[in-house]
């Protein structure tokens, strides 16, 4: 049960996550729209990612609210944040030359490395959190023959 418990917290938190970061994007959509059109993509996907990006990252956190698509949802989170932290890390090993970030928040004003940081710590999690409910759950019960 306790096991459970610490799942379903760290599962809370990527929920938290993808919600503020999807929510700080929309309420400041200007701003993110603006960060969008400097970022090292090809200039026809810029538009349809701005519009994507934010409500992917709801409709991601709402997958792993409902138990029937919580794995769903987690492979999608760990997708997204291996992509995220991909572009991130580019970014503090200055691959680009300039690289502003889109992300939504107080997140956007961590420095690179801070933000590599924060964004392989959520991989970890979501990599965790997979593994546990991906496992198959033993019964301590003793089965009839």
């Amino acid at each position: 049960m306790k096991k459970e418990l610490t799942y379903e917290i760290i599962t809370g938190l990527l929920v938290l996550l993808f919600l503020y970061t999807g929510f700080s994007k929309i309420l400041d959509f200007k701003d993110f729209e603006i960060s969008m059109r400097f970022q090292h993509m090809p200039g026809w996907l810029t538009a349809p990612m701005t519009y994507l990006l934010p409500g992917s990252e709801i409709l991601v956190a709402a997958l792993m609210v409902i138990d029937r698509t919580r794995v769903t949802g987690l492979f999608a989170f760990l997708a997204m944040m291996t992509v995220f932290t991909l572009y991130v890390g580019a970014a503090w090993l200055h691959l680009f030359p300039k690289a502003p970030c889109a992300c939504g928040g107080v997140i956007k004003s961590l420095g690179w490395g801070l933000h590599s940081v924060l964004n392989l710590a959520y991989v970890f999690l979501a990599w965790m959190c997979l593994r546990y409910y991906r496992a198959p759950k033993h019964s301590t019960r003793k089965q009839k023959p």
